[in-house]
C-alpha cells in the first residue's frame, strides 16, 4: 500500500480492494490486503477520521472472512464498530444531528456481525452486548440500550454476575421510566436469589417498595415476598429481608401512609428528609410519586 499521505482515502481504499479481485486463475493475497486495510484504518484514526477508519476496518473484516478466519473477522468488525461510535460521538459533541444515524447504524451492524461469530453462551458475547449498550447510553439512547442489556443478561450463567447485570438493568429501566418492567424485574431479582449482599439487598428492597407505590399492582398479582415486605415494614418486624436502619424504616412508613392518604404536602416534606438514603434512581422514583400525587390533587 502506498504510504503517501497526500493520496485520498478513496484512492487508497479502491487500490486495496482491486487487489482482492481475482484475475484469471490467480488468487488474491488476502493476508496482504488485510494488513493494508488495517494500515489505512490506522492512518484514518491518526487523521481523526473515525468514519473512514470504520469503513476500512470493515474491509479488513471481509478479508478475514475470505480467509476463513472468523475470530479475526470478529476482531475487525469490533474495531470498525468502535470507530463508527467515535464518529457518532464526534457529531454529538459538535451538536450535529443525523436523522439517518449512518454512523450509529453502521456501529450496531458491526457489533452484530462480531456477535454472530461467537457461541451463544460465550462470555465474549456478553461483553460485546454490554459494550454496545454502554455506548448507546453514552449517546443518550437509553431505551435502545435496555434491549441489549436484556440480551446480555440472557447470556450470563454465573449467579454473582447475573445479580450485578440485573441490578444495572433495573436502574436503567427506572431511568427510562419503565416502572412496570422494573417492578417485575426487582421482584424477580429478590425471589430468584438466595444470597444477596446486604447493601444490594437493601437497595433492591427499597426499590421494590417505591416501585410498588408507583405501579399500584392488584393484590392478586403481588408476589408473596412483596406482601411480606410491606407487612414487616409497617409492623416494625426485624428480619434479614429488610436491612434498613431505623431512620429509613420510619421514612418509608411515612411515605407509604402519605401515599395511601393522598397527603401531598406531607409526602413532599418527608421526601426531602428521605433523599439522603436513596440512590439517584430511587430519588427519581420518589419524585415521580410526588408528581403523580400532585396531578391527582389538581385534577380532583
Amino acid at each position: 500500500m502506498s504510504t503517501d499521505l497526500s493520496a485520498s482515502f478513496d484512492e487508497q481504499y479502491i487500490n486495496i480492494n482491486t487487489k482482492l479481485k481475482k484475475r484469471f486463475m490467480r488468487k488474491p493475497n488476502v493476508s496482504e490486503a488485510t494488513n493494508e486495510f488495517v494500515g489505512l484504518a490506522i492512518q484514518c484514526e491518526h487523521s481523526e477520521q473515525p468514519a473512514f477508519a470504520g469503513q476500512t476496518y470493515v474491509g479488513a473484516a471481509k478479508c478475514e472472512a475470505l480467509a476463513g478466519n472468523y475470530l479475526g473477522e470478529a476482531d475487525q468488525y469490533l474495531a470498525a464498530a468502535r470507530q463508527f461510535i467515535k464518529a457518532e460521538q464526534k457529531l454529538l459533541a459538535l451538536r450535529f444531528y443525523s436523522p439517518d444515524r449512518e454512523n450509529l447504524e453502521a456501529a450496531i451492524g458491526c457489533y452484530m456481525q462480531a456477535l454472530s461469530k461467537y457461541p451463544e453462551k460465550s462470555l465474549i458475547r456478553t461483553s460485546i452486548l454490554m459494550e454496545l449498550a454502554n455506548n448507546l447510553l453514552s449517546l443518550n439512547h437509553k431505551l435502545e440500550a435496555v434491549a441489549y442489556c436484556e440480551q446480555a443478561l440472557d447470556t450470563v450463567r454465573d449467579s454473582a454476575m447475573k445479580l450485578m447485570y440485573s441490578r444495572n438493568l433495573l436502574n436503567l429501566l427506572i431511568d427510562c421510566g419503565k416502572f412496570d418492567t422494573a417492578f417485575h424485574l426487582a421482584n424477580t431479582i429478590y425471589d430468584s436469589n438466595t444470597s444477596i449482599p446486604e447493601e444490594v439487598l437493601s437497595e433492591i428492597q427499597l426499590s421494590r417498595v417505591l416501585l410498588a407505590l408507583l405501579v399500584e399492582p392488584d393484590e392478586g398479582s403481588k408476589p408473596e415476598s412483596l406482601k411480606q415486605l410491606f407487612t414487616n415494614l409497617m409492623n416494625d418486624v426485624e428480619c434479614d429481608a429488610i436491612p434498613f436502619n431505623t431512620d429509613l424504616r420510619l421514612k418509608l412508613q411515612s411515605i407509604i401512609i402519605c401515599n395511601a392518604n393522598s397527603d401531598l404536602q406531607s409526602l413532599i416534606s418527608v421526601a426531602v428528609d428521605t433523599k439522603q438514603f436513596l440512590t439517584t434512581q430511587q430519588a427519581e422514583m420518589l419524585q415521580a410519586l410526588i408528581s403523580e400525587e400532585r396531578n391527582e390533587h389538581f385534577n380532583s
